[in-house]
């Protein structure tokens, strides 16, 4: 595989990277992207049986977090073959604009 195929594949599968989580009690569902955006966002019906929008929100806000951490670990872990030694910006940011250039080069 060239550098420029698996850079291509890198890219593709962080593109495609999703990670999903969920409250304890379960009627939270969310899945984020690779860098931890929301992709997704699942309420149960029962979560408006209890009006405390507070803990609702708690719940929301750790679930995102939890498949965050996940996601970031994933997305480094398929990143890591194309990274330079050392390289592990949590949000990948700099590489992923690296990946970017370099495909673009070799394309």
């Amino acid at each position: 595989m060239t550098d420029a195929e698996q850079i291509r594949r890198v890219r593709d599968e962080l593109a495609a990277l999703e990670e999903p989580a969920e409250s304890p009690d379960g009627l939270v569902e969310v899945t984020v992207g690779a860098q931890g955006q929301l992709r997704s966002l699942w309420l149960d019906p029962r979560v408006y049986r209890n009006q405390d929008a507070a803990a609702l929100a708690e719940d929301i806000v750790e679930a995102v977090r939890e498949a965050a951490e996940s996601a970031e670990a994933r997305a480094l872990a398929i990143a890591e073959p194309v990274l330079a030694p050392g390289d592990t910006d949590p949000f990948l940011g700099p590489a992923l604009a690296e990946l970017g250039r370099l495909t673009q080069q070799e394309a």
